[in-house]
């Protein structure tokens, strides 16, 4: 087989159209900080649904919407508006965000939770590292260990 005919074959496997794969991940790059709180909120609602055994068909009924939307919400991809995060909370009895306002700043908290859990994890991880390395390292008075070895030195003899 020569160059030209490989070159036939290769352009016959290939589409016609260009893969958008590029833009994909730079989107799901992008929103990387909306879907990690999507993924919360999905994780919070099937944690509620099996705590109190209801399926996800039963709170589409009660949410009066279709099966494959709450399929859709526990995916851990919807971009979640407040009026349906509004309606969840409701049909389920819990709370998915809380909201406070405090010196004129708005803190959303179940966005925060998790973001001050990962840092304090880390912080304590890094703490526990340098704790063991202190651990595993001695430090031997020079003095001291002068003083063992020529008191060894004078039992052997």
């Amino acid at each position: 087989m020569n160059n030209q005919e490989m070159s036939n074959k290769l352009e016959a496997l290939v589409s016609k159209t260009p893969s958008k794969w590029i833009e994909e991940s730079n989107k799901r790059f992008e929103d990387k900080e909306g879907l990690r709180y999507s993924q919360q909120v999905a994780v919070r609602i099937l944690r509620t649904l099996r705590e109190k055994k209801i399926s996800q068909k039963d709170l589409a009924v009660l949410l009066k919407v279709t099966p494959q939307t709450v399929n859709k919400w526990v995916k851990g991809s919807e971009n979640f508006g407040f009026f349906t995060i509004g309606k969840i909370e409701k049909a389920l009895g819990i709370k998915l965000m809380h909201i406070y306002e405090n010196n004129n700043c708005l803190l959303i908290s179940t966005t925060n939770i998790s973001t001050i859990v990962n840092k304090v994890h880390t912080y304590i991880n890094e703490i526990e590292g340098t704790m063991v390395a202190q651990k595993e390292t001695k430090v031997i008075p020079l003095h001291g260990y002068i003083e063992d070895c020529m008191e060894l030195k004078y039992n052997h003899s």
